[in-house]
């Protein structure tokens, strides 16, 4: 489940996440007023990149970035209403639920997961812009090559008797499909009503060819290629084979009536399907 040490695309995530809101209109997708302290993403800096940052491109992952992060946090306010208490965001890197996290969300245990070098990147990010860490999170830094999930969740104070919600969020990617396997076997683990929304990518198609980059051909770009693909009916077996009970996929048609109906900047939803809510 390792996540990569700080790197460029969880950099840009969290710029894109900052630009949502200097660049596009209110309603936002997603309101976070943290994100550009922690990045230094003044609304000054994110105008200098503006022509950069409204290309066709940059704007389809502007929309996909806010999009998964909604609705996880939608998922996760659903999850707390039905009694779930426990939040585990794996491979939080730039995340900024916690310091942001509306009233409700106080009755709420919030585990921070990432590999220790880029959790310590995050820390000194959160003091440096003088952020307030909240009393319901904690930082849980895991060493994949030293311990399993389930132990560094056990050793961070996770329950692991009690329902939890997981948000796991452009991360699979990067990863072989057998360490996809072992975060989805022990989150299957946790009780009934435990649930995981994640992102992952599907096998390039011809709607892809636009004239710009698709997603996975910037990141291999960088240096961070993409090693795993899913074809949506190909998932939901694996999801239902290891003990899910109900799998859901965020369709394009679902995120324009949930998100961008009536926008007055344009803004389009994502063209595929990439966002899977698992409930155990």
């Amino acid at each position: 489940m390792a996540e990569r040490a700080a790197s460029n695309t969880a950099v840009g995530v969290a710029w894109l996440a900052a630009a949502h809101q200097v660049l596009d209109a209110a309603p936002r997708i997603l309101d976070d007023p943290i994100i550009g302290g922690l990045m230094g993403a003044t609304p000054e800096a994110i105008r200098e990149r503006e022509p950069r940052l409204e290309s066709p491109g940059a704007r389809l992952l502007r929309a996909h970035v806010v999009t998964r992060t909604r609705y996880a946090e939608d998922r996760l306010a659903a999850a707390y209403a039905l009694g779930v208490r426990q939040y585990v965001v794996l491979g939080a890197g730039m995340d900024t639920f916690a310091y942001r996290q509306p009233a409700w969300a106080a009755g709420l245990r919030v585990f921070e997961v990432d590999q220790p070098g880029t959790q310590a990147v995050k820390r000194q990010r959160v003091t440096s812009a003088g952020v307030p860490v909240p009393d319901n999170l904690s930082y849980v830094p895991i060493d994949f090559e030293a311990e399993s999930l389930a132990d560094g969740l056990r050793r961070g104070g996770v329950q692991l008797d009690r329902p939890t919600f997981f948000a796991w969020l452009g991360v699979t990617m990067y990863l072989t499909e057998s360490a996809i396997d072992a975060v989805l076997e022990t989150v299957a683990a946790f009780p009934r009503s435990s649930e995981i929304v994640f992102t992952f990518a599907q096998p390039r198609s011809a709607d892809d060819a636009r004239g710009e980059p698709t997603l996975a051909e910037r990141a291999a770009a960088i240096g961070e290629p993409w090693v795993t693909f899913f074809d949506p009916p190909a998932l939901q077996q694996k999801l239902v084979a290891l003990g899910y009970e109900t799998v859901r996929f965020l369709t394009p048609a679902e995120t324009t009536a949930l998100y961008f109906q009536h926008r007055a900047d344009g803004l389009i939803p994502p063209r595929r399907t990439s966002i899977v809510s698992a409930t155990v």
